[in-house]
């Protein structure tokens, strides 16, 4: 029987230039003979050698005519390798099948076996049908290594995530549409272990996944698998445990958006053009989602600043401000901007692909007017810039707002920086919008108007930036002070969503270690004991220590977690001084005039 439905085929690709031509041809006339309505999406992972040439060359002489049940061959093109998972997300963006087929590029699995895969699908009435080697009826030809290795990976997923499956990792995968359009925003994995997070994902929401037996023949030599491959897969797997038993990071998942009816403007306020809002342009104007603006507002710029082939895109605007604060900029660039939605950027952020897409899946789904993403620390950045990322995304440095710095779970919050947020302009002119020159902390006024006006703010792990971060020390201290002094200077002025105890912490620490170093250069525990009997000078010592005990020991488990001793060393340094410096000037700013 054949299937009429449209079928999108994802395949990863990377330096497969010999044989990625041969391959795509041998698929297509493998699937021929069952299939009547086909999209081919050829993702390749940044690959080094000449397989983008080959793929866009694939495609471009491609003949329809000789394939009727072939509809379109799409190619996407990484800039850097990232890994299999994040080809296949990149892919399943703009995937328009009613079910969606993973395949490998290298054909180890003959496709024709995806034939199998549907009959077991509409037999079973599953939502996902993926290839297993373990199953009774499949032939695999690999390694006794090969075979150990993934029967101990099997048998790690089995205990820890209970999976009616007894293989996650072939490269062969059937689903639904509805199954899995809605989950893959949420992975994270990019590399070996996204298998894993995908059906891990699809059970924790319900869908029905069974097993299909393959038949795989290597075609290419399998050598000893690289420690660093298996330790970052068993990483990967770790954060995946967290991630559905901690923090249930895979629910309230939000609906497929099914058209681009609204226009949204992207307001970035800066200083003057340079490589960073280059680099974020590159990554705006390659967004799944095409109806909207962007309106950069520089102090002033001059033609030579302007020439890349970026700035000349018809949905860019460039507008000279003067010296204004950034608050400022962006509420002129709003009076300039034509959306009904407003979203805005720092300079130094940069969006992943189905950024302003997710956010108007959450926006719709929760039907909310203001919402914001997390904007993580780019790996591009050097090893000090990294150093203030780890800082800032530690829980025991920022508490419950980590959640601006690494994905977390959905939920609803009252203050969010503006480097990545997004609001109805509706909204935006109700509450009175940007009106005020305080940076930073202009983002903290907006989102209290807001509170006031009794609407909600949604965070979205999915609406996701990378940031550029501060140098340590020099830059990062000198961002945190200003943090610190500003809410420090809110708490008194505007109270609101700056009473959360977690901003007085820091600021408790720092007079209680002021207090113990006075306590030991005055023997107070000594004076202490004369008024308690029952407990000698040591006892008391031994209490007093006992908060900065705990610290020490939540410092050297958030410096293990880094599972880099350089990097670890650094982190639990940088905490603790940002810890003194938020403290200080959080009071400096409370008692300011």
């Amino acid at each position: 029987m054949r299937e009429n439905s449209l079928v999108s085929i994802l395949v990863p690709v990377y330096n497969l230039e010999d044989k990625i031509s041969y391959n795509i041809n041998f698929l297509i006339d493998r699937v021929s003979s069952f299939l009547n309505n086909v999209e081919i999406i050829i993702s390749d992972d940044g690959s080094v050698d000449n397989t983008q040439s080959v793929i866009r060359n694939f495609i471009n002489n491609f003949d329809y005519s000789l394939h009727s049940n072939i509809k379109k061959i799409i190619g996407i093109y990484n800039k850097e390798n990232n890994g299999k998972g994040y080809a296949l997300k990149r892919a399943t963006e703009i995937a328009n099948g009613e079910y969606i087929v993973f395949c490998d590029s290298d054909m180890e699995i003959d496709p024709i076996q995806i034939k199998t895969f549907f009959d077991i699908m509409k037999k079973e009435n599953a939502d996902v049908v993926i290839g297993s080697k373990r199953h009774k009826d499949s032939k695999v030809n690999y390694s006794n290594t090969r075979k150990v290795i993934s029967f101990i990976y099997f048998l790690f997923v089995k205990i820890f995530f209970s999976l009616p499956i007894q293989d996650t990792q072939t490269g062969l995968k059937l689903f639904r549409r509805e199954a899995i359009i809605n989950i893959f925003p949420r992975v994270l994995v990019k590399a070996f272990a996204y298998d894993l997070e995908v059906l891990v994902a699809c059970h924790s929401n319900n869908k029905k996944i069974v097993s299909a037996p393959v038949i795989v023949n290597p075609n290419r030599h399998f050598g000893f698998i690289r420690f660093s491959v298996l330790w970052r897969t068993f990483i990967d797997t770790i954060a995946i445990f967290y991630r559905l038993y901690f923090i249930k990071f895979y629910r309230d998942l939000f609906d497929e958006l099914k058209d681009e009816d609204k226009l949204v403007s992207i307001i970035i306020p800066l200083k003057c053009i340079n490589d960073y809002i280059k680099e974020e342009l590159e990554y705006l104007l390659i967004q799944t989602y095409n109806n909207f603006e962007v309106i950069i507002l520089p102090d002033s710029y001059i033609e030579n600043d302007i020439s890349s082939n970026l700035f000349k895109d018809k949905r860019v605007r460039i507008m000279s401000t003067g010296s204004l604060a950034p608050a400022l900029k962006r509420a002129k660039g709003v009076v300039e901007s034509s959306g009904e939605i407003l979203a805005f950027l720092d300079d130094d952020t940069f969006p992943e692909r189905d950024w302003l897409k997710n956010a108007l899946r959450a926006m719709n789904t929760k039907n909310i007017y203001a919402l914001g993403g997390p904007a993580i620390t780019t790996t591009k950045d050097s090893f000090f810039k990294q150093i203030s990322g780890l800082i800032y995304s530690s829980k025991l440095m920022s508490g419950s707002h980590k959640c601006r710095y690494i994905p977390d779970k959905v939920h609803y919050v009252t203050d969010f920086p503006s480097c990545n947020f997004i609001i109805t302009r509706e909204l935006y002119n109700r509450v009175g919008g940007f009106d005020s020159e305080y940076w930073p902390g202009e983002d903290t006024i907006l989102c209290n108007n807001i509170m006031k006006a009794k609407e909600k703010i949604l965070y979205t792990p999915e609406a996701l930036v990378y940031h550029h971060r501060r140098d340590l020390f020099f830059g990062h201290f000198k961002q945190l002070k200003n943090y610190a002094w500003h809410r420090g200077y809110f708490v008194k002025k505007y109270g609101g969503n700056s009473l959360e105890i977690s901003y007085f912490i820091p600021s408790i620490f720092v007079l209680y270690t002021i207090f113990l170093i006075f306590s030991f250069i005055f023997n107070i525990p000594s004076g202490i004991s004369r008024f308690i009997p029952f407990l000698d000078t040591t006892s008391i010592t031994v209490l007093m220590c006992i908060p900065h005990s705990i610290y020490l020991i939540s410092l050297l488990l958030s410096a293990i977690s880094t599972l880099s001793i350089p990097k670890g060393i650094m982190k639990a340094i940088g905490i603790f001084m940002s810890h003194c410096c938020y403290g200080v000037y959080f009071i400096k700013g409370f008692f300011s005039k």
